[in-house]
Order: C-alpha cells, then structure tokens, then sequence
C-alpha cells in the first residue's frame, strides 16, 4: 500500500495543534508501515497554536484551569506543568511566574507558547518518521467532494487541495449578538486582544460590558491594568460573577467513569434525565461530607458585590466539593449529554444553561481579589435583567437599560461598549464563507444545541440527506452540539485524541484494524 494519504486540518490553534500531536506520536508508537502521509494545515494568521484564547496578550489572561490539568495530550495531563520545569527563573518572570505550582493558574499566553513549541517540536518528530507538513497562510472557503470521494478544500487565495480526509478545527465564530452596534464608533465587538482596549478607550471614559462571565472578567482585569481610572459597567441577565475556584482543592474519589455511566444508562432504560444527574451529582457532593454544599452549588441570591464577597471567604476557607465534583464530570460530559433525550437537552438550554455557566466556568482568586477591590472603592458595577443597548442619537454615548431588583428599569449611559457575552455557535447566522459553504452544499447541517450536527461515535459531519460524511470531522466549538463542554482544553484534548486513533486505525497496512494504545 504506498498510495500517499492526505490529510487537512482547518485551523491552526491549540485543538488542532493537539489533533496533530497526537496523531503523529500515535504514527510513532504504532510498528507497521504506513503509506506516505502527506498535512497540510490550513492557518490564515499565519501564527500556529494560539487561536483567541491563548494569543500572546496581557499575562492578566489566566487560565480558568489549574496547570495540573492542562495539556495537549490526553494521556498525559501533566504535560503542560513538566513543560514549565524546562523554563528559566527569567522565562516565567516575563509572565509573572515566581515558582511553579501544579494548583496555579497561569497567564494564558503563557500556555500559548507551550502550544507554539510542542507544534515545531511534533513537526520535527513528524519529518523524521517521514510525514510532511506544511502551513497554509490562508483560509479554507470551500470544500466540495470529488467523485474519487477525496475533498477538494479551496482557499481565500484561489489554491485548491485534495485531502482524504479533513479534520475541522475552525475556533469561535464571532458573537452575532450585537449586529445592530457593529457600524457604531465606541464598540468593540469582543474584549481581545485585551492589550488593544486601553489604546482603543480612554482611561477615564465609562465603559460599558454586555456580559458578566470569563471574557467580561478578562476585560475588566486588563483595563484597570493598563491604568484605567473611570467606571466600568458590566450588564447580564442574571447579573452574577462567575464561582471564585477555591484555594482548597477537592480531590473527587468516586469520579464518573465512561463505563459507569454505560451501565447506569442501562439501568435507565437507556437514556437519562437532568433530575437523574442532579441526583447523582448529589451524592457524589456529599460524599465529601460538606452539607451546605448543595447550597453553595445553586449560589448566593444576592446582590453582585456580595456575592463575590461570599465566594471569596468561602474559597478562601475550606473546599467546596462541588466545584471539584463538577469538574471531574470532564471525562464523561458528553456521553451524559449525548444520553439526554431532546427535550432534556432544551430545558437544560433554555432554563439552566446560564447558571451553569455562571458555576461550572470558574475563575481563580488572584482576579477575584481584583474585582472585589474594584467594587469596594465604586469602579466596578454588576448590574442584572440587562435589557438593550442602544446607541443615543447625535450623542458619542450608548445607553444599557436593565430591570434592577424591585422591577423598575434603569439605565446607565456609557461612553464606550465592550460585547464580552461569548462567541456565537449558531453556525446558520455565520458569515463564515466555509460555514456558509459547508451549510448551503449540504454537506453540513446545524445542530439545534450550538455548531454543526455531528455523527457521536466518529465527530464526522451530518449531511442534510442524513448521510454520515465519514471524510470530514469536527473538533472544538463547532462540535458544541454533540459533545457539549468544548470550551475545554481537557474535553478537547480527549475528542482529539480520538479522532487520531480513529484515522490511524484506518491507515493500518494490513487489512484489519487495530486498536491504538
């Protein structure tokens, strides 16, 4: 079998860089022979493993995610925090590292140039098992299927290029959920680079941010960094902080396992429900004998400033099993999805969805700190039941109306908006040309929970005549539908992980395949 394989990663950020490394230490330790092969990973910035969420910026952006459990491998978890023990004391001085801890959170950019360095390092192990790759400086349009069943991937520079098969790693699709702002001086459609807001906002300007979660924190924290002195909004419908992660961490002894969850599905005639979840997050909860726990799960129902109060001492006090409990759910998150029957799944999203985020996506306390300062010297207002945001006529001011506590709406004029609600994944609103391509071929179909619809075994697109495309698969964002928590470095790393062994079993020389250890 010498015929050469080919395949195409779209996308050059940290999911996709973790589908190649991957891929070529599978090819590594896999002893037979394979065909030549042949990558090519299509990446218009230029700038490979960084994406939005880990591009060099302020070293104010942390990771959300201990460094103990951030990784581009799968199996190795730790692959990450052994990565730093190989820095300098001047090396992590740059961003702010005095001593490495495996508890920590550090700056985002920082994980940045791990990703960076582990793609030249894997590219260097690739050449020498004799697997090309090359870098594509522009963006895949289109990709139509040829009658041999190879793709045709088209470029934004005319270049076409035939894969066997493609592997989708496009990132966020931009927020749609201000369109109406766009055209108007003073907004910014999202909060990154966060380096470019205290050059693009005047330092004592009011500034006004729709949304109250991770990418609103991320702003306020670099603003206020980069010296800004005048108040700043941020407006949400709940008007609630995210969960400050506690300095006491939890180590989950009973953690949900893929097989555990086969058999309890079993026992439930096959499918799940969220009442059947809660319960078993319950007991899981108490197990690690805190009682109020439960209660501190669904959150304080008080005002912004002292709920972030609350969080604080508490984290700073004890463990909260809960946030560990929640956490463990990583490896098994989308098999408790995919077992959700439909209506499930859209109580969850219409009901649940944004305490779950307010929850799950924790930050670390160093921010928190931050913010609990801003609010006690009167810089920082959390405000909920956000309700417009509208531009005042023949005036350089926005104006953010929200229902306060007692069911009167109030308004704040703002001088500058800042969209931080999150990046869209409803793909059928996308000006993405590949999205919009893969849409209107029918070679793509949008899933009702967010990206496109996916085959759950194999993460290969859904046609709209229902056909499994087996040629084209999907990883990160874009695969929110069917595999829910892709927002996770960890969830992403095993999807990644999956789909390497999946394609590397089907370049197995000798006629069956094998499974990959």
């Amino acid at each position: 079998m010498n015929e050469t394989h080919r395949l195409a990663i779209v996308g050059g950020g940290s999911v996709a860089v973790s589908f190649l490394a991957q891929f070529i230490v599978l090819i590594q330790k896999t002893p037979i022979d394979f065909p030549p092969i042949h990558i090519t990973l299509f990446e218009p910035t230029g700038v490979i493993g960084q994406g939005t969420a880990y591009q060099a910026d302020l070293n104010t952006n942390l990771l959300n995610v201990p460094a103990n459990n951030m990784s581009l491998f799968d199996d190795k978890r730790t692959h990450f925090l052994e990565w730093l023990t190989t820095l300098s004391k001047d090396d992590l001085s740059r961003y702010g590292v005095k001593e490495i801890d495996g508890n920590d959170f550090y700056p985002r950019p920082l994980f940045g140039r791990y990703v960076s360095e582990q793609f030249t390092r894997i590219v260097k192990l690739a050449c020498d098992l004799g697997v090309t790759v090359r870098v594509i400086e522009n963006a895949v349009v289109a990709i139509e299927r040829q009658q041999s069943r190879a793709m045709m991937l088209r470029d934004s520079a005319g270049g076409k290029y035939e894969a066997d098969r493609v592997v989708l790693c496009n990132g966020n699709l931009s927020s749609d959920k201000f369109e109406a702002l766009l055209p108007q001086a003073g907004f910014l459609n999202s909060p990154y680079p966060v380096a470019e807001l205290a050059r693009k906002i005047p330092n004592s300007a009011s500034v006004g941010i729709l949304g109250s979660n991770l990418s609103a924190i991320d702003a306020i924290v670099a603003l206020v960094a980069q010296g800004h002195a005048g108040p700043i909004h941020c407006f949400s419908r709940q008007g609630r902080l995210p969960s400050v992660r506690s300095t006491f961490p939890t180590k989950v002894s009973d953690r949900l396992t893929r097989n555990s969850v086969h058999k309890w599905v079993t026992e439930q005639d096959g499918h799940l429900d969220l009442a059947c979840i809660y319960e078993q997050l319950q007991k899981m909860i108490l197990s690690h004998g805190y009682g109020d726990d439960l209660k501190d799960l669904l959150g304080a129902d008080n005002s912004a400033s002292d709920q972030l109060d609350w969080e604080i001492e508490t984290s700073q006090a004890r463990q909260r099993p809960w946030q560990s409990v929640l956490a463990s759910t990583n490896d098994v998150i989308d098999l408790l999805w995919f077992y959700l029957a439909p209506e499930e799944k859209q109580q969850f999203q219409k009901r649940w969805m944004p305490q779950w985020m307010s929850r799950r996506a924790m930050f670390p306390m160093k921010n928190a700190l931050k913010l609990q300062e801003l609010m006690r010297r009167r810089q920082l207002y959390v405000h909920g039941g956000f309700q417009a945001c509208m531009p005042v006529k023949d005036k350089d001011v926005f104006e953010v109306s929200y229902e306060n506590g007692v069911g009167d709406v109030e308004s704040v004029r703002c001088e500058y908006i800042i969209n931080a609600t999150g990046f869209s994944q409803n793909v059928e609103k996308s000006a993405d040309p590949l999205v919009m391509d893969l849409l209107n071929s029918g070679m793509a179909t949008s899933s009702p929970y967010g990206g496109f619809k996916l085959d759950f075994n194999t993460g290969s697109l859904i046609a709209s005549n229902s056909e499994i495309v087996d040629e084209i698969t999907v990883l990160g964002s874009l695969a929110r539908g069917t595999y829910f928590w892709t927002i996770s470095m960890d969830v992403n790393a095993r999807l990644a992980g999956e789909q390497a062994r999946q394609i590397v079993n089907a370049l197995v020389v000798q006629g069956d395949k094998i499974n990959v250890c």
